[in-house]
């Protein structure tokens, strides 16, 4: 046997043993988190450079082929990624408060989600508020503006969520929240039927509360989404979905959700987009029954077709990825000023908008991976929290 063979079969042996090693630990939602976090930082570059959307920092554009653009890019991500995310705490919940007891559920809780909370609002939001605004633009702002939770939201709802579900395993009987669905997969049939219920969820929401308003920062348009799939994950848990949802329906799923997206722009024009948006943003109009639904089918589609996707083909990690992973937590409470940073540093630099994006948007991620895993992460006793 030379050399070359020699390294091949230990190459062999290796991979082997670290596919059997890592084997059932759910690799692929690891990598799944990978991506979620990857597209809410390039959601929020997205708005820098001219979809709608609120933000820290912007440079306008009057291109309306920009903002449609990112607009599409930053609507595809919000109907699914934020949600996907909370699916997936759902999914983790159950087993998290019959390891910990309720004691030890909320003490964890409030240790990986209230104190990133408030260092984000005592801290860097403050912090980044103050830099950008008053020493770089010379704005003058009131000193309880600079407070705010900013992308943290997401940390504080789950808190509540969390705190949500151990109240109802506290007082209730029942250890679980949905009916047990006797070990049965998801068919098409009951995707349909959240699909279509999530569309009027959000038709009707908007009604009170439109796209773009918020409360303490919390947009209630998006909560039906939200409080929907968190009970989805849960369930899921109980009824072991993660193992037994179909690749078939899965890839259905999402050939219907690439269909529905490739109607944005027909539902752009028609509904008069181009010329105001509000009627999409809310209210009793056909345009934001038809926004609800496209969102509703979309999103349901993409967490479908992505699930069986990385479940099928991405469910091992190497070094990178497995840092990555690790990392991702910490990337999510820091991206905010390090993005935001990043692309004033490069405000000056004249070329097209979405050029800029292209360019700003890979190096951007990059960067608050490098932040995270050289600075935050090395910070004493940060390891324990994120």
């Amino acid at each position: 046997m030379n050399y070359l063979e020699t390294r091949k079969r230990k190459r062999v042996t290796i991979m082997s043993q670290t596919d059997n090693a890592n084997k059932g630990k759910l690799l692929y939602i690891n990598n799944l988190r990978i991506l979620l976090i990857t597209l809410i930082v390039l959601l929020h570059i997205a708005i820098t450079y001219g979809a709608e959307g609120s933000w820290y920092y912007y440079e306008n554009t009057n291109d309306i082929a920009t903002a449609v653009l990112l607009t599409l890019f930053n609507a595809i991500v919000q109907s699914f990624a934020l949600g996907f995310f909370f699916m997936i705490a759902g999914y983790f919940t159950p087993g998290s408060y019959d390891r910990k007891g309720a004691g030890g559920f909320i003490k964890d809780r409030l240790l990986r989600l209230g104190i990133p909370f408030f260092v984000y609002f005592f801290l860097i939001s403050p912090v980044l508020t103050y830099t950008l605004y008053v020493r770089f633009m010379g704005k003058d702002l009131d000193i309880t503006s600079m407070f705010g939770s900013g992308p943290l939201w997401f940390v504080q709802v789950l808190f509540i969520f969390a705190a949500s579900y151990a109240l109802w395993r506290r007082f209730s009987r029942s250890k679980t929240v949905m009916p047990r669905q006797d070990g049965r997969p998801l068919g098409h049939q009951q995707i349909l039927i959240f699909a279509i219920a999530l569309s009027l969820a959000n038709f009707v929401v908007r009604i009170w509360f439109p796209l773009g308003t918020a409360f303490s920062n919390l947009q209630f348009s998006y909560f039906p989404g939200y409080i929907s799939l968190f009970i989805v994950g849960i369930a899921a848990y109980q009824n072991k979905w993660f193992d037994t949802f179909t690749d078939s329906v899965g890839k259905k799923w999402l050939m219907i959700a690439v269909a529905t997206i490739l109607l944005f722009p027909v539902v752009v024009v028609f509904g008069g987009a181009l010329d105001d948006i509000a009627p999409f943003q809310g209210g009793f109009h056909w345009q934001s029954m038809v926004l609800s639904a496209w969102e509703a089918f979309v999103g349901t589609g993409m967490i479908a077709g992505l699930f069986v996707i990385f479940r099928n083909r991405f469910d091992r990690q190497g070094h990178l990825a497995k840092t990555m992973a690790e990392n991702a937590y910490a990337v999510y409470i820091i991206h905010a000023p390090v993005v935001v940073f990043f692309a004033y540093s490069l405000r000056h630099v004249a070329i097209h908008l979405v050029l800029k994006f292209v360019l700003v948007a890979p190096s951007g991620v990059g960067l608050c991976f490098l932040v995270s895993n050289y600075i935050v992460r090395r910070i004493p006793f940060a390891e324990k929290i994120l």
